[in-house]
């Protein structure tokens, strides 16, 4: 079973978190649910739990699929357009060396400095940036949730081979390790760097639960139901604060449930051919928006149309009228979208094929193009 609008929830995800990183004065930026999109990457890790235990946990658990193949998969997968845009970051660090005093008119960072060191791309090629170790916080900072879901799926594939009839309360008890690490030192569900493998792990867990309570009990589906969901969902990620937040994988996970379904009024919508697009392409969307955002900066910056400032973790703040900073952020986005289906296409696809031949693996179905229309 594909679940298409659990795919096309995650595209409006990704979405969010790519208008969150483009700080602005715009009235889009200000509105409660964008000033929360952090929260949206506990979508992801709870989706993950649930589609990577709906496809593997009897194959794995069954040995029909190893540990070593799974995850030999899943970084055929990931990885490629990891590595794709770190080396299109280090290109540009090379540009500043080769550039001298031509590119230092326009870039006034020192190459490979700051958020460019070399420590934390250490750390980014081999995905350990969310375990609290050293300085991991730099170049393509999404990128460390999907470092964290790398040894999320590691962990719970063990789980699924030597838990076996236990894998519902190994996860919860994983869960609640997770979520107890987290309150012992964070006051919120904000953690990224400095340990945002618990965090994943709480979400990811939860995800195997929701799978396996879908299997032995679906919820009643339906348009009632799903607006319902959308309802409590929207605004509990427009008013959480403070320890409130911890709550985002279990509400997420709620969502999952009623809307794997597929049966109501927000489906259908879901199943459009936008939002089909959009989840089709999430994964290059969250990936390449960073380096995009940051390529758009330096334009803006040397066009002075508007007053740009950059955070010290490199996140673009722009400074102008509302108006102005709506349209910025609409003309980013598009931006952003059209690269991702680029990447899609020319890095993911042919990733995941080159890992599956070298794998011996059967080639995976061929997902219907979408098309916008």
């Amino acid at each position: 079973m594909r679940f298409h609008v659990l795919d096309g929830l995650r595209g409006v995800c990704a979405v969010m978190l790519v208008i969150f990183h483009f700080g602005s004065n715009g009235n889009i930026a200000r509105l409660p649910i964008v000033q929360n999109g952090w929260l949206f990457v506990d979508y992801f890790f709870v989706l993950s739990g649930f589609v990577i235990t709906h496809a593997y946990a009897h194959r794995l658990g069954e040995e029909e699929v190893s540990i070593a193949r799974f995850m030999g998969l899943r970084l055929g997968r990931i990885y490629p357009l990891h590595l794709f845009v770190l080396a299109s970051m280090i290109a540009l660090e090379l540009l500043l060396i080769i550039g001298g005093d031509t590119i230092a008119r326009f870039v006034t960072r020192e190459p490979f400095g700051g958020t460019r060191a070399v420590e934390p791309l250490v750390q980014a090629l081999f995905l350990t940036q969310s375990f609290g170790i050293g300085e991991a916080r730099g170049w393509n900072v999404p990128a460390w949730s999907i470092a964290a879901e790398i040894w999320a799926y590691l962990l719970f594939a063990c789980v699924f081979v030597f838990a076996k009839s236990r894998i519902v309360p190994v996860s919860l008890g994983l869960v609640a390790v997770a979520m107890l690490g987290l309150l012992s030192y964070a006051p919120d569900l904000l953690i990224t760097f400095e340990g945002g493998i618990l965090r994943c792990i709480a979400g990811f867990g939860l995800g195997v639960v929701t799978c396996f309570l879908f299997r032995r009990r679906p919820p009643a589906g339906g348009s009632l139901q799903e607006l319902g969901a959308l309802a409590i969902t929207v605004t509990f990620l427009s008013l959480a604060t403070g320890l409130v937040t911890f709550l985002a994988p279990l509400v997420f996970a709620a969502m999952i449930l009623v809307m794997a379904r597929q049966t109501g009024v927000v489906s259908q919508v879901l199943l459009a051919r936008p939002f089909q697009f959009l989840g089709m392409t999430s994964y290059s969307i969250y990936m390449i928006h960073n380096f995009v955002q940051g390529r758009l900066g330096e334009v803006l910056q040397i066009t002075k149309i508007v007053a740009i400032s950059v955070t010290p973790a490199g996140q673009t703040f722009v400074k102008a009228a509302p108006l102005v900073c709506d349209a910025l952020t609409l003309v980013m986005l598009a931006i952003v979208v059209a690269g991702a289906y680029v990447t899609y296409r020319l890095v993911e696809l042919p990733g995941q094929a080159l890992t599956r031949r070298l794998l011996g693996a059967t080639p995976a179905p061929v997902r219907p193009r979408v098309e916008m229309s």
